[in-house]
């Protein structure tokens, strides 16, 4: 039962994490498409280490898709 739990909120991190890796990466784009923007701001969007959000995701997708074969 506790396993089930556990995968049910997983799930919802994993969700959450998808989705705002959809809108991070949105704004980015069109902040970056941008013309009349200070550099720092430019600069700030590169700075971002975006990769860092994207790895969490993979991390929780690992252990749910291991949590799920123990259901």
């Amino acid at each position: 039962m506790r396993v089930y739990k556990t995968a049910n909120n997983l799930q919802k991190v994993w969700d959450d994490l998808d989705n705002a890796c959809g809108l991070i990466e949105n704004s980015m784009e069109k902040l970056s498409r941008m013309s009349n923007i200070p550099k720092d701001l430019k600069d700030s969007i590169e700075s971002i280490d975006f990769s860092a959000i994207v790895g969490l995701k993979n991390e929780v997708e690992e252990l749910l898709e291991k949590l799920k074969g123990e259901i």
